[in-house]
């Protein structure tokens, strides 16, 4: 089956990089030139994954992406742009994206990613299953419930948290996560976005639970702990 891709770009020659390395054989893919086409097509269709600009006619990349989230925790997003300072790319990953890109950026380079992308997110759909805590890991589902009640997670969220709990009593350094999000296709990120990551888990798991599951290890890192 067909993946469905949306890339929204206000540049018509950069769409046509992109949409040219994008084999149509493997994805349907659509096209929006301004933030309010793109928002329309979101809300009519669901994407395995949107190529994002920030700086976009009427409505900006970062709402778009606050937009995405809302409706799904499983479309991945890759924002690309020509605001590669370390301060928009935080941003970027605090509203949710996946990945972050900085134009002049390769398109080959791109492609390949897109691809390894959406393979681990189905690979991740796979994990074994396991209650920790108060969390429970569902098999198959790429779902993580604490008290019975199901975080909306992005990928990378998931992939960070899912490993703490498979792993839990072991403490992941940030270094650690940085390179499991790496190697498996979620993009780069530096010590301040796993943080910021962290944050949003954190936040997410306190509208269910108050007790704080996951622990900071003071100059090592993160963990949870068996109950």
């Amino acid at each position: 089956m067909k993946k469905n891709i949306l890339i929204v770009e206000d540049e018509e020659s950069i769409v046509k990089i992109i949409n040219n390395r994008l084999e149509s054989n493997f994805y349907d893919v659509d096209v929006a030139f301004d933030g309010k086409d793109a928002l329309s097509k979101i809300s009519q269709k669901n994407y395995d994954l949107i190529t994002l600009d920030i700086m976009l006619p009427y409505i900006d990349g970062f709402e778009i992406c606050k937009n995405i989230r809302k409706k799904s925790k499983q479309t991945l997003v890759v924002m690309i742009s020509a605001m590669g300072t370390e301060e928009f790319k935080t941003k970027g990953y605090e509203y949710g994206c996946d990945d972050y890109i900085s134009k002049p950026f390769s398109a080959k380079e791109l492609a390949i990613k897109i691809k390894s992308l959406l393979k681990r997110r189905t690979e991740l759909s796979n994990l074994t299953s396991k209650n920790i805590s108060n969390f429970i890991l569902i098999k198959d589902m790429k779902t993580i419930k604490v008290n019975e009640q199901e975080l909306l997670l992005t990928p990378s969220e998931y992939l960070i948290l899912s490993t703490i709990i498979l792993n839990s009593n072991r403490i992941f350094s940030r270094a650690e996560f940085t390179q499991l999000i790496y190697d498996n296709y979620l993009g780069e990120i530096d010590d301040r976005g796993i943080d910021s990551h962290i944050y949003h888990i954190r936040k997410k798991i306190k509208q269910y639970e108050p007790k704080e599951l996951i622990k900071t290890v003071r100059g090592m890192g993160y963990t949870i702990h068996e109950n």
